[in-house]
């Protein structure tokens, strides 16, 4: 509902002056909400296969309802990039394209970006700014990929000015900003935050031993998910480079991310299996959408109009897999329990348990 009007506006504006740009905002907007949803799901599967996993702890209920909110940077982005554009850019349009905007970006965000990032995240863990403001990101120990953008609001403004704001700002003033440069640079930020926070060691040896150098210039999700436990050391947005600078590298980072890729899939002590029931409830399980796992026996209004992906979905998942697969992780005390989904309807298996007792 916030970002109807934008919607709108987008519309008319292309309608009438056959001006794009601003469904260019929302249509990126979309993209960044798919993008995070994918990694949501991605790495909710992965956490309940087992293999891999950084921290073998599972995620509070406070958390699940804390981090409910994910998508409120999301907004709060588009509704600046469509300001910018209404009262700065007014009129005149962005090139697509511009090779020079782009080594421009590299730059600046491999330079001042990291740079600056990494003080104000070591200021952030003193202890004034940290009961204030920090700590509220820091109240997820496991982390999931959405923990990355749950910051009270003064944050999810100092983090726009500083990785975001920085390079397209700069590109802008020096005329060399285009609408590719925009796309794949807050797609990279989304990406690398997704995947430092998923819990998940994603990152094979065969990239490090081809390029050692590579250490100091992409972080692991292990490296990440220490600064999580250990909180007082690996501050770096996307690059190592700084803590190595600094010494506030964690010195167990190499041997985590070792641990972690020889971490295999687990086995539970105990099996819950399930199956679809309605055209809607692939929603219902956590893989899908929280806010409507979270109430399987309801319904939205706004599904009605997802019945055409909804339809696509249901194919696909229950015509090219035909196993059960793990979609939940449960631990009780000293007990693991899965929960596996049978991919099919209610209809087809009571169309098989009739086909078997012929």
């Amino acid at each position: 509902m916030v970002l109807a009007p934008l919607v709108i506006d987008s519309i008319y504006s292309y309608a009438s002056m056959r001006d794009g740009e601003k469904l260019l905002i929302v249509a990126l907007t979309v993209w960044r909400i798919v993008h995070g949803q994918i990694w949501i799901s991605v790495s909710r599967y992965l956490t309940a296969k087992g293999a891999k996993r950084i921290v073998n702890k599972s995620i509070e209920f406070d958390q699940v309802d804390r981090e409910r909110t994910w998508d409120d940077q999301v907004i709060f982005n588009s509704l600046v990039i469509y300001l910018l554009k209404l009262y700065v850019l007014g009129t005149n349009t962005l090139p697509f394209w511009r090779l020079d905007g782009m080594a421009l970006v590299v730059l600046l965000h491999v330079g001042p970006v990291e740079f600056i990032y990494y003080w104000f995240h070591r200021a952030l863990h003193h202890h004034f700014l940290y009961s204030r403001y920090h700590s509220h990101h820091h109240s997820s120990i496991v982390t999931e990929p959405i923990t990355a953008v749950v910051h009270p609001f003064a944050e999810h403004i100092s983090y726009t000015i500083i990785v975001a704001g920085i390079p397209i700002v700069t590109t802008f003033l020096c005329g060399t900003v285009s609408h590719v440069s925009i796309f794949l640079y807050i797609s990279y930020i989304d990406f690398m935050n997704s995947m430092g926070h998923c819990n998940i060691e994603l990152i094979p040896r065969s990239f490090f031993s081809l390029f050692p150098p590579l250490k100091y210039l992409l972080y692991t999700p292990s490296f990440h998910s220490l600064h999580h436990t250990q909180f007082r050391t690996n501050y770096a947005l996307t690059m190592p480079i700084y803590d190595y600078m600094y010494g506030t590298n964690d010195k167990s980072s190499d041997s985590l991310y070792e641990t972690s890729l020889e971490q295999e899939e687990e086995k539970p002590d105990a099996i819950h299996l399930t199956h679809l029931t309605s055209l809607d409830s692939i929603y219902h399980f956590r893989l899908g959408f929280s806010s409507l796992s979270s109430h399987p026996l309801s319904s939205r209004c706004y599904l009605v109009l997802m019945r055409p992906f909804t339809i696509i979905i249901s194919f696909i998942l229950t015509s090219f897999s035909s196993r059960a697969f793990v979609f939940e992780r449960n631990r009780f005390r000293d007990l693991t329990i899965h929960s596996h989904l049978l991919p099919k309807f209610s209809s087809h298996v009571c169309f098989y348990s009739l086909f078997s007792n012929l």
